[in-house]
């Protein structure tokens, strides 16, 4: 699945020979041969925002995922080495965890001016919580071990015990919650765009169903929701079995 969307996504601007901005046929077509996937109320091309509007949508996906992964894989590193920073770093984790993600990420977007690094802040914010459970969890299991104590009776520092042994041992479970995390991200900002909180200027997934839903669904253009909401469907359906699938496979905890 996010091997076909990728495809499209890469190969697309080669073969669509309409710009996402230009009218390039008329008003509420539905799909046919010259616009696979319709135009919308204007005359733009759908194929054309579709592979087009990929882009920031998945960027800001990516970044988001890359930034929440690293920040909450280090908080469960000294989380759960560090006896005296559990209870602190598990409080806020516990707090980040007890917010709900759109809501406090709606009321960002209304009180800064929203742009993709505003946005990315906002998720990075909301997200890192789960893998840091996850990673604290695992590091005080593994600090308990026989081969952490030789290497602390060998005369290795807390520091080089951390990024030498425990991080190769649990650092494949970073993996499966960035790719967890992608799909989560590209859901929530294409919500935030879907109801205003964005730049709707810019053709993104989210910014096409913001649109759609406020002439679309007036004029019964069906496929100026489908085409988007099934790329968003395959996209973050894809990522999420992929991640699952990893995290079955390299936690230990699932894997017995």
């Amino acid at each position: 699945m996010i091997a076909a969307m990728l495809s499209l996504v890469l190969l697309g601007p080669f073969f669509v020979p309409y710009s996402p901005y230009a009218i390039s046929g008329l008003p509420n077509q539905p799909p046919s041969f010259a616009h696979p996937f319709g135009t919308d109320f204007l005359g733009h091309d759908l194929l054309s925002q579709v592979i087009y509007g990929a882009y920031p949508s998945l960027l800001v996906g990516l970044g988001a995922a890359v930034g929440a992964t690293a920040f909450g894989f280090f908080v469960g590193l000294l989380g759960g080495y560090y006896r005296r920073l559990e209870w602190l770093l598990s409080a806020s984790t516990d707090s980040i965890l007890s917010i709900p993600a759109l809501p406090l990420l709606i009321l960002i977007g209304i009180i800064y001016p929203v742009n993709n690094t505003i946005i990315v802040e906002g998720l990075i914010l909301v997200l890192w919580a789960p893998a840091a459970r996850a990673v604290r969890a695992q590091v005080a299991s593994v600090k308990k071990l026989q081969y952490v104590e030789a290497a602390r009776t060998s005369g290795m520092t807390d520091w080089q015990i951390i990024w030498r042994v425990i991080v190769p041992k649990v650092g494949a479970i970073a993996m499966a919650y960035f790719i967890l995390l992608v799909s989560v991200s590209i859901v929530l900002v294409t919500a935030l765009e879907f109801i205003g909180i964005g730049n709707p200027e810019i053709v993104s997934w989210g910014s096409i169903l913001y649109f759609a839903q406020q002439y679309g669904f007036y004029l019964g253009d069906w496929w100026w929701v489908l085409a988007p909401g099934l790329s968003i469907t395959i996209v973050a359906t894809g990522f999420a079995l992929a991640g699952f699938s990893f995290e079955e496979i390299l936690n230990p905890r699932l894997r017995t």
